[in-house]
């Protein structure tokens, strides 16, 4: 099979960080750490394993970022992964072939995968406490069991993912894809369910005022989730590009702000709310009143100190927590910056990691299967997101376009690969 395999070696890395200085495409050269290979392709990887053909497998924030460095050396959570990867987690596609004790899929089935290499796959009994409560991505065990250490797919050496033809899968990462879903609206099960784990942290309620700071994949469909699953929210979405905006809007943010400069940004969230704008310099803006939630899907320093400056301080009482509450889903590099206001007002920041079982309208079931129903009630359908598709071969033209998103236009970029053929059992 063909893939694309990311290489963690000094010289590789060093290599790529030099070219990449004059260009985003410096990042792919045959010296640097991402090689287009031809491989073996993989087997199950134990009896209740099986094997998927991918149609499609979305690029995820956290994928572009690795590739071009844009992180942390210092980042504990790679103690808990290995190398080399193939990267890519957000597939679809059809079982190829299944290991002689699977049951739940058959050959042929589609399946959308979920990503989560916890204690089931790891074959390890019993399983953990949040395992058993449903709650994979707290897993204890990342680096234990039969396969090598990883979170989730694309990030063992062993596991690897859909930046290739071919990708392993326990059966319990195989979730089956109703017929009337199209392959296009199930690729999106992952990000989606990501958004609405976060979203499901603080269940804003009729009238509240809720901000999305950042438009990328995981902020729109945070918009998304709050004016069609959700209702009687105001949304204001805090967008970085042009196609972002009319996305928001489309999606149907009630305001959509330029994220910078960051003092204007403050100054027109106070303006639309009618609250008090309190200065230490022409610049540096703070409000004590302002948005009751705001969720950050950047993380990055000026996205953090911006948003403890715009949201209202905490409220006493019993719905306390329905204010005042910054929830984070994003990654980006450790940055000082001032967190006087956090404190001040109470301000709660609450991290948000993925998706798991999730209770939500009476129903205890996995994300994918809220998703699932909201897309066949007609209560959610992102996929006008879906901006670019490529073929493997052009990665470096779909990670670029990923990447550098001003100059592409891109929103969400998928790999694409040719509709894999049903296969009888």
């Amino acid at each position: 099979m063909k893939a694309l395999v990311f290489e963690y070696k000094l010289p590789r890395l060093a290599a790529s960080r030099i070219a990449g200085l004059f260009r985003p495409g410096g990042y792919f050269t045959r010296f640097g750490f991402l090689r287009y290979l031809d491989l073996p392709d993989p087997e199950p990887l134990a009896d209740d394993w099986l094997v998927i053909r991918p149609r499609y497998c979305g690029i995820c924030g956290s994928d572009h970022k690795q590739v071009f460095l844009d992180g942390n050396l210092d980042n504990p959570m790679t103690a808990v992964i290995s190398w080399p990867q193939i990267l890519g987690h957000e597939v679809v596609g059809r079982v190829e072939r299944v290991g002689s004790a699977v049951t739940r899929v058959k050959p042929g089935d589609r399946v959308a995968l979920n990503p989560w290499i916890s204690c089931g796959p790891r074959g390890i009994e019993p399983p953990c406490p949040a395992c058993r409560a449903g709650k994979n991505t707290l897993c204890r065990n990342f680096t234990k069991g039969r396969v090598a250490p990883g979170i989730h797919t694309g990030n063992s050496r062993d596991v690897t993912g859909g930046f290739a033809e071919l990708l392993p899968a326990h059966e319990s990462m195989a979730v089956a894809i109703p017929d009337n879903i199209t392959w296009e609206q199930a690729v999106l099960a992952d990000p989606f369910s990501v958004a609405f784990h976060s979203v499901l942290k603080v269940r804003p309620q009729p009238g509240s005022v809720v901000a999305v700071y950042g438009c990328g994949n995981l902020g729109l469909l945070t918009v998304h989730i709050l004016k069609r699953v959700f209702s009687g929210v105001q949304v204001i979405a805090l967008a970085a590009f042009p196609q972002q905006a009319e996305m928001a809007r489309r999606f149907g943010a009630d305001l959509v702000l330029a994220a910078r400069p960051p003092h204007r940004l403050i100054e027109q969230v106070a303006e639309h709310l009618g609250c008090e704008i309190y200065y230490l310099k022409p610049k540096q803006p703070w409000l004590i009143e302002g948005v009751d939630i705001l969720f950050d899907t950047v993380a990055s320093a000026e996205t953090l100190a911006t948003g403890i400056r715009i949201v209202k301080a905490r409220r006493a009482g019993r719905d306390g927590h329905r204010s005042g509450v910054i929830v984070v889903t994003g990654v980006s590099a450790p940055r000082r910056f001032e967190w006087t206001p956090w404190y001040f007002k109470e301000i709660r920041i609450i991290g948000s990691n993925a998706f798991a079982v999730e209770e939500f309208e009476g129903r205890r079931e996995h994300a994918y299967g809220h998703y699932f129903r909201f897309l066949e009630e007609g209560r959610a359908d992102p996929t006008a997101m879906l901006t670019h598709q490529f073929p493997l071969s052009r990665y470096r033209d779909a990670l670029v376009a990923a990447h550098e998103q001003k100059q592409s236009g891109a929103i969400k970029v998928l790999f694409a690969y040719p509709e894999p053929e049903r296969r009888q059992a």
